[in-house]
């Protein structure tokens, strides 16, 4: 059975910082927010959490099918991946847990009763992303199976994400779940003070406005601009973790920008970043979103998953699974005092048969950008979105 990442040697004790897989994670990033990002509504997704599910399924894939998932995931083939990435979200969840941060990440392996596994897939799966392999009576209680899953879910969101698998996602022809959950809250290390919280018009695109509130201070953040976007960071206290602004420069930029969002291009505008004097009006949001991803993740790439022809000799020696639905859902709450944001990715298979001598930057979000939510050390980003509305 293969594993695969980019072709660079590991050691088991690879700290974030030096991982190789932030490239091709963040790689994953560009290509499934350009995927999923059509129309202009709100947006937020975890592509990291995404990946971390589909890493999952790769453990158990051969032939075609794995060859296919790791283009989708940008990756080569090397034996050392599900320890690597097992590395990268231990380094991950000891810096996002300070004093008032928490970073949670959870996976899960559900097998239907009498259905045999591979010994080397359920192994990968218990020592790597612990996920020990949990048998439900999918045949004979699908929904009974489909809400103790859903509970799994909520428990490792904070009860952010509920309801991850809807009514009839998960059937009598349900062989395996796997799935996937982060929780994220971070306070920031410059919070803003309530009473200086106003209301005031947000621009759409448009041309239209609607009333936001908006949070106001005046601090040292990060700041780079370019000729068309102003682009802020503003860090989580004591974790290395950060949340980035890209704000297009006029109020119909968001497209273009968008077009222009590759990993090249976030690499250096966020390598760029130096310390300015920033007069920051920023509008207090949430946003949540959900997704069913076979046929996105099918036109990225690996359509053969998805099939009869889909060879999964990794976790049934028959060959007799295949993918049937791959859902995400996400959730953001962007306040005074932090962020709090979640993600939870569920994949079914079935069988087949005061330094201050300058004047302010000033950075008013009033209209539509993209965010963040990154490791600033490793540069792995843990969720993407925009603001298209308040």
């Amino acid at each position: 059975m293969k594993r695969w990442i980019i072709p660079i040697f590991l050691a088991a004790a690879l700290h974030a910082a030096d991982s190789p897989l932030v490239p091709a994670i963040n790689a994953f990033t560009s290509a499934s927010y350009k995927q999923l990002s059509g129309g202009d509504a709100n947006l937020i997704l975890s592509p990291f959490n995404i990946a971390t599910a589909l890493s999952m399924a790769l453990a158990g894939a051969s032939g075609k099918t794995a060859s296919e998932i790791r283009s989708v995931l940008h990756l080569h083939a090397d034996p050392t991946y599900d320890a690597a990435l097992a590395a990268l979200l231990a380094d991950l969840n000891q810096a996002g847990n300070t004093p008032g941060n928490q970073l949670h990440t959870a996976n899960g392996l559900w097998v239907q009763k009498g259905f045999v596994v591979q010994s080397p897939f359920q192994t990968t799966l218990a020592n790597h992303y612990h996920a020990p392999l949990t048998l439900l009576d999918f045949i004979a209680n699908p929904e009974v199976a489909r809400a103790q899953i859903n509970q799994w879910t909520e428990e490792q969101t904070n009860n952010k994400i509920t309801n991850l698998f809807p009514s009839g996602s998960i059937n009598s022809q349900t062989r395996l779940v796997l799935a996937s959950a982060i929780y994220f809250y971070g306070k920031w290390e410059s919070p803003f003070l309530t009473s200086r919280t106003q209301p005031a018009p947000f621009n759409l695109s448009a041309g239209n406005t609607a009333q936001a509130s908006f949070m106001n201070q005046t601090a040292h953040f990060g700041y780079f601009e370019t000729p068309s976007a102003q682009i802020l960071e503003m860090p989580y206290a004591g974790t290395g973790f950060a949340f980035d602004v890209l704000l297009p420069k006029t109020v119909t930029g968001l497209p273009a920008l968008e077009k222009s969002l590759t990993p090249e291009s976030l690499t250096a505008w966020l390598g760029s970043l130096t310390d300015k004097n920033v007069q920051l009006s920023l509008p207090k949001f949430r946003a949540e979103s959900e997704f069913s991803l076979s046929s996105a993740l099918s036109a990225m790439g690996m359509p053969v998953a998805f099939t009869a022809q889909a060879d999964f000799s990794g976790i049934d020696s028959q060959r007799g699974l295949a993918i049937s639905e791959v859902m995400h859902k996400a959730f953001v709450d962007v306040a005074e005092q932090g962020t709090e944001a979640a993600a939870a990715t569920g994949i079914t298979m079935r069988a087949t048969a005061m330094r201050m001598t300058e004047p302010p930057v000033v950075f008013r979000a009033d209209h539509p950008f993209l965010f963040l939510i990154r490791d600033t050390k490793s540069g792995a980003i843990l969720f993407i979105g925009r603001l298209t509305h308040s």
